[in-house]
């Protein structure tokens, strides 16, 4: 047995290509797209229903979330007490989870027990009946955490940078109203699950041990045409208006912390820009390393955290600053960021710190791809959004090709600060 030698640390290589496990992509005897990845080595299953049933595709603001959130609180054949409790029985896990764009049902359980839970997800999916009773104790609920929430500095400014970008009719931009609680009724959910929750709507994605009997299970459940609606699902379009006005502040005399929000409307990940962003933006404030990072909390100590994002979307994106200071510092703070910012467009970045950068996302990336769960979060991103599956390899190539020089002129070419949008929410 060779002796291991631990004064010298192992051999370090460069990622240029990721050998990632892809999924394989089918159809269900209906036409339903189903993805299947076959990875892992424990008996586990996660079943991922992806409808096109985000806030997009509502009329009226909360309709999209409480329609998800209510999908397991009573069926045809079981309520809300006999799901969790057959759940919990079997140890199986249901996420429910409401985007601006997607809606999904998540199922997590032991292989030997798909049989038996996947009855009740059918169920939970293709007939829900949102009772009355279940629903107002959940209005009633998410009323008062809601009150709760609009009387934090960070949620008013981010829901107020939301609807300056977008507009407040858009549905990335509309700000939901302690009213808009009182305006929910059954018919509503109803109405909107009909026409969104259907098998011309959905995407499923298979992941773990997934084998022929379990995709053959899928496949008899809901592969039939008992849930299909005979149309296809109109395309919505929405217009973004964003307010002329650049800064908006939110005074609030009792606060101690004052939010930023700075940035813009920019694109998502179909963008030929958007892979040389990401790395310009982890630079600026995507890591605990960053420029943000190290001048507004290790060297003014002026927040606790501040990053920068680049957030996609499907039918857009946004960049954005953020961070909570204290009041008596926002306004140096806010200067600190155009200045951080300003650097980027008349200074290049060291050849040290670009790849100190690469190697962290390159880390990031792979961590990101262990396991079959946290692939499955990974390639849900391309399902989602219709992109190809050599997505990464191409993320890789321009973190192994960028150069500087390249930094520099995509700073230049969107970091346009005089049509940027602030805002402040606290005292200024």
């Amino acid at each position: 047995m060779t002796e291991i030698n631990r004064k010298s640390h192992p051999e370090l290589h460069k990622i240029s290509k990721l050998n990632l496990h892809k999924p394989s992509k089918n159809k269900l005897n209906n036409g339903l797209p189903i993805f299947i990845l076959d990875s892992g080595n424990h008996d586990v299953v996660r079943i991922d229903f992806i409808f096109s049933a985000g806030n997009w595709y509502q009329d009226k603001p909360l309709i999209s979330r409480i329609t998800n959130t209510m999908l397991n609180e009573g069926t045809k054949n079981y309520t809300a007490f006999e799901i969790a409790e057959k759940l919990e029985y079997y140890g199986a896990y249901i996420q429910l989870n409401n985007f601006y764009d997607f809606s999904d049902i998540v199922v997590y359980c032991l292989k030997k027990y798909l049989p038996d839970i996947i009855k009740i997800i059918e169920d939970i999916i293709k007939n829900p009946v949102f009772p009355e009773k279940e629903l107002q104790t959940y209005i009633k609920k998410a009323k008062q955490n809601h009150i709760i929430s609009k009387s934090k500095v960070q949620n008013l400014a981010r829901e107020k940078f939301l609807q300056v970008l977008f507009g407040q009719n858009h549905p990335y931009g509309q700000i939901v109203e302690t009213t808009d609680f009182d305006n929910i009724n059954t018919g509503q959910l109803i109405s909107y699950f009909t026409r969104l929750y259907h098998s011309q709507n959905c995407k499923i994605l298979l992941s773990g041990k997934i084998d022929d009997e379990v995709v053959n299970l899928i496949n008899n459940c809901f592969g039939g045409n008992d849930w299909c609606q005979n149309l296809n699902t109109v395309q919505i379009e929405h217009k973004i208006q964003p307010l002329n006005q650049k800064q908006t502040i939110i005074i609030k005399d009792e606060a101690v912390q004052s939010a930023i929000r700075i940035g813009k409307q920019l694109y998502n990940y179909s963008h030929l820009d958007y892979f040389g962003m990401s790395i310009l933006n982890k630079i600026l404030g995507g890591y605990f390393g960053s420029r943000l990072m190290t001048n507004i909390r290790e060297d003014k100590g002026y927040t606790y955290g501040i990053g920068s994002i680049l957030v996609s979307l499907k039918n857009t994106g946004y960049f954005v600053v953020a961070s909570e200071v204290g009041v008596e510092v926002c306004k140096n703070a806010v200067k600190e960021i155009y200045y951080e910012i300003e650097k980027l467009k008349n200074e290049y970045v060291s050849i040290d710190e670009l790849n100190l950068v690469k190697n962290y996302i390159l880390g990031q990336m792979l961590r990101s791809f262990d396991g079959p769960f946290n692939l499955a979060d990974s390639y849900r991103t391309i399902i989602e959004n219709d992109l190809e599956f050599d997505f990464y390899d191409k993320f890789i190539n321009v973190i192994n090709t960028i150069e500087p020089v390249d930094l520099i002129n995509l700073a230049n070419k969107y970091f346009d600060t005089e049509n940027f949008y602030e805002v402040i929410a606290g005292k200024y």
